[in-house]
């Protein structure tokens, strides 16, 4: 492209280089951290001869200044080392901005994983380390809606013990 001055030449560049500015700020929008998620509460509901279901209650701290809409989880649960359950779920959900929300999902064990962890702890009891605790992992993705200027999934992972002589006796650990 040839021109014919020196002004209109530099005319064209502020105007590419606003262009460009503007795309930019539209373009990436803000950032959002990561929100944390962790282990509410898990219950049994209901046992068969092949699988096992357990519902989980995840607690998502939003750290962020704008809310998160919520459209989905996928979570895998760890015992003891052991992969014991994973599911999906299409929740739909909003944690408010510097707020948390309690998300509910059901994840799906086979028995045969169930029998595996259960073998695992008995090996452990039987060499004198005899548990007192669960140790338990939590991972997987939370899937977010907005515009294309957000992301659309984070990663998370979460880990804990569960005291087992405190649910014997109703005490809770510290």
């Amino acid at each position: 492209m040839r021109f014919r001055s020196i002004s209109t030449m530099l005319v064209c560049m502020v105007v590419v280089a606003g262009l460009m500015i503007l795309h930019g700020c539209a373009g990436f929008g803000r950032s959002l951290e990561s929100p944390e998620i962790s282990l509410a509460n898990i219950s049994l509901q209901e046992a068969k001869a092949f699988e096992t279901t357990f519902e989980l209650d995840l607690r998502v701290f939003n750290n962020n200044d704008v809310p998160l809409e919520i459209r989905g989880v996928k979570c895998e649960l760890e015992v003891n080392g052991n992969k014991l359950a994973k599911g999906v779920s299409a929740t739909q959900t909003t944690v408010p901005a510097f707020g948390t929300e309690v998300v509910r999902m059901v994840v799906y064990s086979s028995m045969l994983g169930m029998v595996s962890s259960m073998l695992d702890m008995i090996r452990s009891a039987q060499s004198d380390q005899i548990a007192q605790n669960l140790n338990y992992k939590i991972s997987g993705r939370l899937s977010i809606g907005g515009d294309s200027t957000m992301p659309w999934s984070f990663p998370f992972k979460s880990q804990g013990e569960l005291d087992l002589e405190g649910i014997s006796t109703g005490k809770t650990s510290p």
